[in-house]
């Protein structure tokens, strides 16, 4: 029996491209398939950051309309009048803030007399899915009052206050009980849109007074926006009468300016009904 012996062939040791394989271009089958899985590898991560890249931009969202701009301005002075039947009073508020510090300054005007200045601060403390708002305020009649907000969540919201004066008449922009509790749910639809209410109940006069608010703030489209208020209230009024009654109040958002008009029966529960319309400016 004959032994075969390989006879180097100068076709054999050389390649496709007619170049000699040399020793340096040898590689072992397993080393050759590492590599090519390596490579598939790299080459699936590529194109995986690629398509989320791609994805990224384009969820990224777009830039925010001008109304919606506008509550990032610092400042806002508001400028309103009150009606009744047989009365109007004037009140003017300047507010600025101070990076997480919010301080404002004001002064409500009656021809008959009972006129009178305030000053008052508040500190925004945010914290994932924490609001929490102190706010003190100081009236020239030497009333006090101090209260503290919270929401708790972040789409979804709940609402809870507390307030108290040392009961000595205030004249300020709020027209609801102030020696309360305050207690809501809230829903943030988008960065400007949200749907939310809140009831005020007193709970130190024992008055059984309850202001509820259901509000609706919607963007019309990127420099007009709209806030609905609606307003029921029931407790006794100041000479003891029990009432029940329903109110509504319209916010008119713009990115510089803003215009407000409210309708109040049994205002701060007493037996007049009031009108308030007021305008300002945010820069």
């Amino acid at each position: 029996m004959h032994r075969h012996r390989a006879i180097p062939s100068s076709r054999a040791n050389r390649s496709a491209w007619g170049l000699p394989l040399t020793r340096s271009f040898r590689v072992p089958f397993t080393g050759a398939l590492r590599l090519i899985l390596l490579l598939a590898a790299a080459n699936l991560m590529t194109m995986a950051t690629l398509a989320q890249t791609q994805e990224s931009n384009q969820q990224t969202p777009p830039p925010p309309a001008a109304v919606e701009r506008a509550d990032d301005l610092k400042s806002k002075v508001t400028v309103a009048t009150y009606l009744t039947s047989n009365d109007r009073n004037y009140d003017i508020n300047l507010r600025h803030q101070f990076g997480h510090l919010v301080a404002w300054v004001g002064g409500f005007y009656d021809p008959h007399g009972d006129s009178s200045a305030r000053i008052g601060a508040e500190y925004d403390f945010q914290h994932k899915w924490l609001l929490l708002v102190p706010t003190i305020q100081i009236g020239s009649t030497g009333a006090l009052g101090a209260s503290l907000y919270a929401e708790i969540g972040n789409q979804n919201y709940a609402i809870a206050g507390y307030s108290q004066t040392n009961q000595k008449p205030f004249n300020d922009l709020f027209f609801d009980p102030s020696e309360s509790v305050q207690l809501g749910l809230g829903r943030k639809i988008n960065h400007y849109d949200r749907l939310y209410g809140y009831t005020i109940f007193d709970v130190r006069l024992h008055t059984h007074q309850q202001d509820t608010h259901i509000l609706w703030r919607h963007r019309l489209n990127q420099k007009n926006g709209i806030t609905f208020d609606g307003l029921y209230k029931s407790g006794d009024t100041d000479d003891g009468k029990r009432i029940h009654a329903v109110g509504i109040g319209v916010y008119y958002d713009r990115p510089k300016w803003f215009w407000k008009a409210y309708y109040d029966p049994y205002v701060n529960f007493s037996n007049q009904t009031m009108v308030r319309v007021g305008a300002g400016l945010k820069f």
